[in-house]
């Protein structure tokens, strides 16, 4: 018995190209996530440095956007009252990103986090007593407003307000 095998070369050059084709996408698609990952890193080291630049510490996250072209910034500070109109603030790191990375920023979004309830409260309503120029203003704030839990609130309110208020209270009593 004689066994005979034959090449048909049409059919293994369509192989090597399907093998060709699949390394070079496999290729392609790792040098994409390396070109991210160097995206990412060089879009927060930059938005680190200009806070930085202010005295300011920050922690940042990027993620692409899948929405657009672009990523999406988490931003996480203490609270300060300079960050308390972060609107300016986004408009002019968006511009420093773009023209430093060459990247969009698509959204940023902030993250104040503060001591929680307890000890951790009652530390930080002590600290606010010693003065300090290391703490911000809008932390004294906030933290007297913590100690006053009791007192009334006075501010100045629109006309809307008094009227929802003044609606609410004659809807209780009514009844």
């Amino acid at each position: 018995m004689t066994v005979t095998l034959s090449f048909n070369l049409t059919l293994l050059y369509i192989f090597a190209a399907n093998v060709v084709a699949i390394l070079v996408y496999v290729l392609v698609l790792k040098h994409r996530s390396r070109r991210l990952r160097r995206s990412i890193g060089a879009v927060s080291t930059v938005i680190v440095d200009y806070f930085r630049a202010d005295g300011i510490d920050v922690r940042v996250d990027c993620v692409p956007s899948q929405a657009a072209e672009g990523f999406i910034a988490f931003i996480e500070s203490e609270p300060m009252k300079r960050f308390r109109y972060s609107n300016i603030i986004e408009a002019s790191l968006r511009l420093h990103v773009r023209r430093t990375c060459r990247e969009n920023l698509d959204r940023i979004f902030w993250r104040f986090p503060i001591q929680g309830k307890g000890l951790a409260a009652e530390e930080s309503i002590r600290a606010m007593e010693v003065p300090d120029d290391k703490h911000d203003e809008y932390i004294r704030e906030g933290l007297e407003a913590l100690r006053k839990k009791g007192a009334y609130d006075i501010r100045e309110g629109s006309w809307e307000e008094f009227k929802d208020t003044v609606i609410k209270n004659d809807a209780r009593q009514k009844p």
